[in-house]
């Protein structure tokens, strides 16, 4: 976690009511139907999409809006699923202090199945209130139900939600759970929504904390600084990080249109501004107060209204300082004040030997175990301590002790690979020491522990009954040193921890967007949000040169290193070792190709655009784990291999001929040739043996 060294915040209560009076002069969309409502969870028929009326509600006055808290959000990213007719699980939901809030529904996404008929429901609970209970007849994929929580407010800074799953396949205890093949799962994008109310100026803390999972970030239409661009990548990692979609624009104006065209009263993107106030100023519902003087060596963050919405203001003059408090738990100190300054952030020395699940901010697994059941927890390489890849991973797994002795096992995999497995202890957790093939960790780590035990259930003495099992935050990573020259793309996380040095070519600043994106997507993969980046412009015509671990965008390749897709020689295709072409980047016009290079003892990243004018593909999501070179397409990444492993595909130049692709293109018809011409030699020497003898005995 991050430590602010100097944080200094200002409140501003100017223009309050010009504030209001603004937003409500304002013209007010029609308000969008909903794409989808769930048909209630009593009915047998399929949940279907519903087109529903407008909100006919009294129109709301400026700082009231709806905004929602997806499972995603909160670090639910696969969600959660139970199983064997029995399950609990509580959520807590952080809610931000700075507004007036209160959870108005839950909208659920449920995959309901069952393999045989079973009475199931899932009972629904807020801050120990039941709200809900709804039944379940298992012939439901995407079902969408709505959960009325009748404005409940949060208490001590959380709402607790609390989903109670049960059920029974007859009115008999004799019964295996397991026969019925019961599987209910709530979906990541479950979410809450919430009624918020800003009596006054929103605050910095709390706009940032109900920022929409969309997320657009603005930069100005004007020739832009390398501490802009910074910026704008600083605030795009740490959103992508925490679960948001962000999309890059280039000029204010280009938001206008989406601003008229959104909901009235739900807030379903958020807004980011790059620049100073002054440039924003028509874009704003109202001006905000400025300081006293000038404050150069600081950034600063100012909460705005545009369109009648919470937005963001970041401006950094000289270095990214305030971009960089997105990914500080020093954000929280800006709650309850409209603008704040920000000074200098440090890093926090952490241990390079080990690391526990807690220090990573892991959220301990839990679940139920009905006779078998799985735990899974996901480790991301790039939070790790700089210069260090994982060696070890040391599970405390608590297993409670079944009530009829029955001894349970609990076996771990890594990456879908068997590590380790051990007969439960009693009363103490138990330990599997896994250690780490080289190779088999990548940018993730997927840890799934099963624990299997024999149920005693279904012999007519016993209630079905589960006993919970838990990875426990004692668990460790134990770390080994990532010295040496990167091989794969998911070895720059270790490199790039100590910070990123962007260098941009000045002939890609005709579109910062495109370039903001593409880079955005490598960095929220392969660099922790803490590492701090830097960016450069490049003369046109001229090479990157590298001064520490690097991002090159350009058309030509950073000075000193020897790229392992060459240019410079042609068109370039990959093929496979028949030589049969499988990718031609003739055609490849509107791409980009991605390659690590090393210039001196620094790993970086190259990345050249395909295309004439130097576009970029846009690519909605872009994931580079194994290989060193990588083609990217407006899809994402079309191949990725391995110039040093790969034994199936290669990099072929077309147009360069050489006596060795001669060679290796004639193969067949060389090894052909030399057998027979070998072989006709053979003969001649025999012939010619042959006729000696007889000679010799003519004689």
């Amino acid at each position: 976690m991050l430590r602010m060294r100097s944080v200094f915040v200002f409140c501003s209560f100017l223009a309050a009511l010009g504030a209001s009076t603004a937003a409500d002069a304002q013209p007010r969309p029609k308000a969008r139907p909903q794409t989808q409502t769930a048909v209630p969870a009593a009915q047998p028929e399929p949940a279907v999409a519903v087109a529903t009326a407008p909100d006919q509600a009294a129109p709301r006055r400026p700082g009231q809006f709806v905004t929602a808290v997806t499972l995603a959000d909160i670090g639910f990213a696969t969600g959660f699923r139970f199983a064997n007719l029995a399950g609990r699980r509580e959520v807590f939901v952080p809610v931000p202090q700075g507004a007036d809030i209160t959870a108005s529904e839950l909208v659920l996404s449920l995959d309901d199945v069952s393999a045989h008929d079973a009475k199931r429901s899932l009972e629904i609970l807020i801050n120990d209130r039941v709200v809900s209970a709804i039944p379940l007849d298992g012939r439901h994929m995407g079902q969408i139900v709505r959960v009325s929580l009748a404005n409940a407010k949060p208490r001590d800074g959380f709402l607790k939600l609390a989903f109670l799953y049960s059920g029974a396949a007859t009115q008999d205890r004799c019964i295996d759970v397991r026969y019925v093949g019961d599987s209910l799962t709530i979906r990541p994008e479950s979410a809450l929504e919430m009624d918020v109310d800003f009596p006054g100026q929103p605050d910095v803390g709390t706009t940032a904390a109900l920022m929409p999972r969309d997320v657009a970030v603005v930069l100005p239409r004007r020739p832009l600084s390398p501490a802009d661009i910074a910026t704008a990548l600083t605030l795009g990692r740490s959103l992508a990080a925490s679960g948001h979609r962000v999309l890059f624009h280039h000029g204010f104006e280009t938001l206008r249109d989406q601003i008229k065209q959104a909901d009235a009263k739900r807030w379903t993107r958020g807004i980011v501004v790059v620049g100073s106030l002054e440039e924003a100023a028509d874009l704003l519902d109202a001006p905000l107060a400025t300081v006293a003087g000038t404050v150069p060596a600081f950034g600063t963050v100012a909460a705005v209204r545009i369109g009648g919405f919470p937005a963001l203001l970041v401006s950094d003059v000289t270095s990214v300082r305030a971009g960089r408090l997105f990914a500080s738990s020093a954000l929280s100190a800006t709650r309850g004040v409209p603008a704040a300054s920000v000074g200098d952030i440090a890093t926090p020395s952490v241990p390079i030997d080990r690391i526990s699940f807690d220090r990573l901010g892991l959220a301990p697994a839990q679940v139920d175990v009905f006779g078998r059941a799985d735990l899974s927890v996901t480790i991301a390489t790039r939070a790790l301590p700089a210069e260090t890849q994982p060696a070890r991973i040391i599970l405390d797994v608590m297993v409670a002790p079944d009530g009829a002795g029955e001894k349970a096992v609990v076996s771990a995999y890594v990456n879908e690979r068997l590590l380790g497995s051990t007969v439960a202890a009693t009363g103490e957790p138990t330990r599997l020491d896994l250690a780490l093939p080289e190779g088999l960790v990548g940018t993730t780590a997927n840890i799934r522990t099963v624990v299997q035990r024999r149920s005693a259930q279904g012999d007519c003495r016993f209630e079905p009954q589960g006993y919970p099992a838990q990875i426990l935050a004692s668990s460790v990573v134990v770390l080994a040193s990532a010295a040496g020259p990167a091989h794969d793309f998911s070895d720059l996380a270790a490199r790039w921890a100590n910070g990123i040095d962007v260098l941009i070519s000045r002939t890609l600043l005709d579109r910062p967007a495109q370039v903001a994106s593409l880079v955005t997507n490598v960095l929220s993969t392969l660099s922790p949000e803490t590492a701090p980046i830097t960016v450069n412009f490049v003369a046109p015509g001229s090479a990157p040169v590298p001064s520490s671990s690097f991002i090159a965008v350009s058309e030509l390749a950073p000075s000193g290193v020897a790229p392992r897709v060459r240019f410079d020689q042609g068109r370039v295709a990959v093929a496979d070792r028949s030589g049969k072409t499988l990718l031609d980047l003739g055609g490849f016009s509107a791409g980009a190709v991605a390659q690590i290079v090393t210039a001196g003892n620094l790993s970086g990243l190259w990345i050249k655009p395909l295309a004439r004018d130097g576009a970029l593909p846009a690519a909605s999501e872009l994931k580079l784990d194994r290989g060193d070179v990588a083609f990217i397409d407006r899809a994402g990444v079309a191949l990725a291999m391995s110039t040093e492993r790969d034994t199936l595909v290669q990099i072929t130049y077309p147009e360069q001929v050489s006596w060795f692709s001669i060679a290796e293109r004639f193969r067949a018809w060389i090894i052909g040739g030399l057998w027979v011409l070998a072989t006709v030699v053979f003969l001649l020497v025999l012939q010619r043996l042959l006729r000696r003898r007889a000679t010799a005995t003519g004689e």
